[in-house]
């Protein structure tokens, strides 16, 4: 058997929609508001860890290796963006280029990712267990 395996790739992908989904539903009030780029650029950078821990951890606790999926599902929301990204930039002739803060926003998704299943995965050994 292979290390891929025990990988649950139907819920890595769905944490990294459901993350980056959160995400946008997050900063649409700020749109809505007109705040300014710089509070939305910020909202979405660190909002990026702040939605992905609730999302790992819930989506990681049925999992092995609960950090490691949490990981992949901040990688897989990153690399959903830059694939609408690119996507945009192919088909809109005046399409703005993706900040680089965004990229530490990406980071940020991996990080809260793993920080999610390391909280399930926490969660998971101090759950006592009952003896029959």
């Amino acid at each position: 058997m292979t290390h891929t395996a025990s990988l649950h790739w139907g819920r890595i992908i769905g944490g990294g929609l459901l993350g980056e989904l959160l995400l946008i539903l997050m900063v649409i009030p700020l749109y809505a508001a007109a705040s300014s780029d710089t509070v939305i650029t910020w909202a979405a950078v660190l909002g990026s860890f702040v939605v992905f821990v609730p999302v790992a951890w819930w989506l990681t606790r049925p999992s092995p290796r609960r950090m490691l999926h949490g990981a992949l599902m901040g990688a897989a929301a990153a690399a959903i963006y830059t694939l609408i990204g690119l996507g945009s930039q192919l088909f809109v002739a005046d399409a703005p280029a993706v900040p680089l803060i965004y990229y530490v926003g990406h980071a940020l998704k991996v990080a809260g990712g793993a920080a999610g299943g390391w909280l399930a995965q926490r969660a998971q050994s101090s759950t006592p267990v009952s003896v029959s």
